[in-house]
């Protein structure tokens, strides 16, 4: 049985190519027992194609997508315009999860998977391959030969993270990928978020499964698998993506205790204000850490807590990141404009947070309503989004889909492009400066016409 796994990073911003765990997950596990697999990565500009080449020459039995909400019209597109083959085509990840509508929208999709897909594949592939049915299979939803669909219950969350495979780093251009995100390779060690914003998947995700949510690997797995991959492929640094490397003190604790004493890259973690304090942020710069990204979201307190389900205070942030810049850590502070109910003075309480935080960068993005989120529903309830614009395909997280009295979109493509010139002001011009450039209309444009420098302009406006 052959697997031909398509990935769309269609039309992103800032240029760099991305691994995706999930399908790096499923075509792990699949490997381990004997299949074979083969990724089609469509990056950059849309074009069939060369997918369809690959098609002709591949012959896959089953072409395997998987796409958060913002890539889902261009998986739309390649179902659409994909030549006419025999393989059974699946869809997997975020949004297949959240709006399982779409199987039944897509009369060229055969099925999708609801949640984790390790188990789920491999239990499909192994079924097709013994010529057995297909529709019992949990978290499955199938098209049937009547055309109506069947779908099954979830099983529970993976809760041993360790007795999966590790990502499956060959079917990717890993070495390029690592290069264009500056010679930095991706890892997650755990699984699940413990917090709830409304404007994250994380609180609709962990309602499609059973068992527990948030869940780490031991740290003798994750130290193998660094291992495994700095002993591979060139790398300089490694980020450590997890939505919350902080959360868990225990884990915490054994990773950097041990991480010191074989290796000596620096790394990245995110993390949130509550999590951080003088005496592990100490901690992780003495097991090499460089630099920690904390959700900021929005400045204005009542805002924050009451529609973003955050309910940390300013106070709070500030201290975060002063215990990170006490510690001799790098910080970068990631905001969103254009919330539903935000108005132009609540996001410039944003602003001013970040003023005062002088985070060593910040990064600013337009709120998406994510389907199944929250404040997706939000926006869905009370008519908010455009219906033209929703239909368009545009750079995701630099653009608006809401419709918003009070707060129009040509003012939040102001905000969105301002914001980093309006927080360095006041503590560098010519960073400022730099920044205003970057989010402009034309930042794309230059930023591949200063590939070249993109190292040399990292460090000046991020600090690393």
């Amino acid at each position: 049985m052959k697997t031909l796994f398509v990935y769309t990073d269609i039309n992103v911003r800032g240029g760099a190519q991305s691994f995706q765990f999930g399908i790096a997950m499923v075509s792990a596990m699949l490997k381990r027992a004997g299949y074979d697999t083969r990724l089609h990565y469509m990056f950059g500009q849309y074009d069939i194609e060369p997918l369809n080449a690959a098609i002709r020459e591949y012959d896959p039995d089953i072409i395997a997508f998987s796409c958060v909400s913002p890539q889902y019209p261009y998986v739309k597109m390649v179902l659409r315009d994909m030549m006419e083959h025999r393989a059974f085509t699946i869809l997997g990840g975020h949004h297949a999860t959240l709006v399982p509508e779409c199987l039944e929208e897509n009369p060229r999709l055969n099925a999708i998977c609801i949640g984790e897909g390790e188990y789920p594949m491999l239990e499909m592939v192994d079924a097709m391959a013994a010529g057995e049915p297909i529709d019992a299979i949990q978290n499955l939803c199938i098209r049937q030969s009547d055309g109506s669909i069947k779908r099954n219950p979830t099983r529970p969350f993976s809760d041993d993270l360790d007795a999966l495979p590790f990502a499956d780093w060959d079917m990717f251009d890993a070495q390029a990928i690592i290069d264009s995100d500056f010679n930095t390779a991706l890892f997650m060690f755990s699984r699940g978020c413990p917090y709830k914003c409304t404007f994250c998947a994380n609180h609709a995700l962990r309602e499609q499964q059973c068992g527990t949510y948030v869940r780490f690997r031991s740290v003798d797995s994750c130290l193998q698998e660094i291992r495994d991959v700095v002993g591979t492929y060139k790398v300089e640094a490694l980020y450590f993506n997890d939505d919350c490397f902080t959360c868990r003190r225990s884990f915490l604790d054994e990773f950097c205790e041990r991480y010191k004493a074989e290796f000596d890259y620096p790394f990245d973690i995110n993390a949130r204000p509550e999590t951080l304090s003088d005496e592990n942020c100490v901690q992780l710069k003495e097991a090499g850490c460089r630099r920690v990204s904390i959700g900021v979201e929005n400045g204005d307190e009542t805002f924050r807590a009451e529609v973003l389900g955050r309910k940390h205070s300013n106070d709070r942030i500030v201290q975060a990141f002063e215990s990170c810049r006490k510690a001799g850590l790098k910080t970068k502070s990631f905001n969103i404009v254009g919330f539903p109910h935000e108005t132009p003075e609540i996001f410039q309480e944003t602003v001013k947070l970040n003023t005062r935080i002088n985070p060593d960068s910040a990064i600013i993005g337009v709120f998406e309503p994510y389907p199944g989120t929250k404040l997706g529903d939000v926006c869905k309830e009370e008519g908010l989004i455009n219906p033209e614009r929703a239909n368009e395909l545009f750079v995701g997280r630099t653009d608006t889909i809401l419709d918003m009295p009070q707060f129009p979109r040509e003012q939040i493509l102001k905000c969105f492009r301002a914001f980093a010139y309006q927080v360095y002001k006041p503590h560098s011009l010519k960073k400022a400066l730099m920044l205003r450039v970057y989010y402009s209309r034309y930042g794309q444009v230059l930023l591949k016409i200063v590939e070249p420098f993109k190292n040399l302009l990292r460090k000046a406006t991020m600090g690393v």
